[in-house]
């Protein structure tokens, strides 16, 4: 049976109730959207890091302007993650190619050159290695790109994107959902504290966690994710940035003793977490560990969280977006881009059906989505499998227990044919958002041994190393973070109007 959809409530505010919001009501301005969420359940307030997709999406797609945002919002500029992980002092991740290239007259592809040094491979790497985060144009202008990504406070971030809504006619509920009413079709309304009801031919849980209407109303079943991913706790706090602590372009991401510690940098704000397992660590001992190693952290606040997913995303009028729909810890920042891709796959879908949904649209939404988040599974699960930073019970447990659910293939043709792009793609199945360039990263980051037997002539290895060098000299020579917030922020700083829209791939 078709379901027409000319009327939508979406149940919970924050980043996923709002992006999904706006998404809905910008690409199709005869919707009837209202958001349900209630002013006293509060954001949890911690620092968030994204990939590339979300200033794509947001000022490509949406069409959210990039000058207000920066002035309002003050999200600062992330080129990547840099891990403390594996063998090496430290290696980098970043959202342009380092690995899947190779430099002019070079016999392989830049992996096999990376044994003992990783480093000026590409330039947003160098530039990390440099503390800085865009090079200078002949004007004196910082030269951005668009595969980088934000770090954003939480708080502000819900509060802007709530006023977006607003302003181009999202309807805004301040109430909380008490009960509901079922019929053939899935939810037929919700009952609120105020004594209200309200109906919709759609439903968008953005609920968090308490997946109300997805996994509670709708009984869904979920997948857990922990043999794959173990830790299911994290402690969040930060400090005040003092004078002696440089603004970083990065996320950082430290191997702890049951997990990881990230850092997420804000203006005036370094934002400090501990990812751990509670099989392993105790909440006072994970604490305890945490404050010994970050002794300006007060007072750290405990999260806890499972990793994993609900079978299926949409079932009857109900879709779940966000932490609703599924949940992995925040080790490669992934949430607001699935938010993101989600959000844009439900309205696409709506349009390209003439809002007249079939069950077989349902599927495949589905099916889409779900493989969205297998795919962040293995690839996250080959962070934990190979990292020989710590020999504690939990990183033993780690490289012995973890299922790689689907990343066997790519870690087997990487040990026998080494950081080679040839099969690349078959190696890694159907469209992975995180590429080969991602998984070869992780790989020779941490130095996961392969098969191949190749030493660089003299000559290769001696050009090897000056293409290396010229790429370190040009991120020599660029902004440092604060300079390019100061210019960017500014009121004479004006963005191209197709900046971001000839980089969006969700069209404009």
């Amino acid at each position: 049976m078709k379901l027409e959809i000319r009327k939508i409530i979406v149940l919970g505010g924050g980043s996923a109730g709002f992006l999904a919001a706006i998404t809905l009501k910008r690409r199709a301005p005869s919707l009837d959207v209202a958001v349900i969420h209630s002013s006293k359940i509060p954001i949890i307030g911690v620092g968030e890091g994204s990939t590339f997709t979300l200033p794509q999406y947001l000022h490509g797609y949406l069409g959210i302007n990039p000058s207000h945002f920066h002035q309002t919002v003050k999200p600062t500029y992330k080129l990547g993650i840099r891990f403390l992980w594996g063998p090496r002092e430290s290696f980098n991740y970043t959202f342009n190619a380092q690995l899947d290239a190779r430099f002019p007259g070079m016999s392989k592809p830049n992996g096999f050159y990376c044994g003992d040094n990783f480093s000026g491979t590409g330039l947003n790497a160098a530039l990390m290695d440099r503390n800085r985060v865009f090079e200078k144009q002949t004007d004196g202008a910082p030269l951005i790109h668009t595969d980088v990504a934000y770090h954003l406070e939480n708080r502000s971030f819900a509060k802007y994107l709530e006023g977006a809504a607003r302003a181009i006619g999202v309807r805004i509920i301040d109430d909380e959902m008490t009960g509901l009413e079922q019929d053939e079709n899935g939810i037929k309304r919700l009952h609120l504290e105020s004594g209200g009801t309200a109906e919709a031919d759609l439903f968008v849980d953005c609920s968090g966690f308490r997946s109300e209407l997805l996994g509670r109303a709708m009984g869904e079943p979920f997948v857990d994710f922990s043999s794959s991913l173990f830790c299911d706790r994290a402690f969040a706090g930060g400090w005040a940035r003092g004078a002696d602590e440089p603004l970083k372009p990065y996320t950082t991401a430290e191997t702890m003793d049951a997990g990881w510690a990230w850092q997420i940098e804000h203006d005036h704000l370094i934002n400090r977490g501990y990812v751990f397992s509670s099989a392993f660590l105790s909440d006072d001992e994970a604490a305890a560990e945490f404050i010994r190693k970050n002794p300006k952290v007060k007072d750290p606040r405990l999260i806890t969280f499972t990793s994993g997913v609900y079978e299926r995303s949409w079932v009857k009028n109900v879709v779940a977006i966000g932490n609703a729909s599924g949940f992995v810890e925040p080790l490669e920042a992934t949430s607001l881009a699935v938010i993101c891709e989600s959000s844009a796959l439900l309205i696409e879908t709506l349009v390209d059906s003439q809002f007249l949904i079939h069950p077989t649209a349902r599927k495949y939404y589905n099916q889409t989505a779900r493989h969205t988040w297998d795919s962040i599974r293995r690839f996250l699960a080959m962070h934990y499998k190979f990292n020989t930073r710590l020999d504690t019970p939990f990183w033993k447990a780690c490289r012995e227990d973890t299922d790689l659910t689907g990343a066997e293939e790519i870690v087997e043709y990487y040990q026998t044919s080494g950081p080679s792009v040839m099969w690349s793609h078959h190696a890694m199945g159907p469209t992975d958002q995180f590429n080969w360039e991602g998984y070869l990263v992780m790989l020779v980051g941490q130095k996961v041994p392969h098969q191949v037997d190749f030493t660089p002539s003299i000559e290769e290895a001696k050009a090897f190393e000056q293409f290396r060098r010229k790429i370190l000299d040009r991120a020599e020579n660029a902004f440092t973070l604060r300079e390019a917030l100061d210019i960017i922020r500014s009121d004479h700083w004006q963005w191209h109007p197709d900046f971001y829209r000839k980089a969006s791939r969700w069209g404009s």
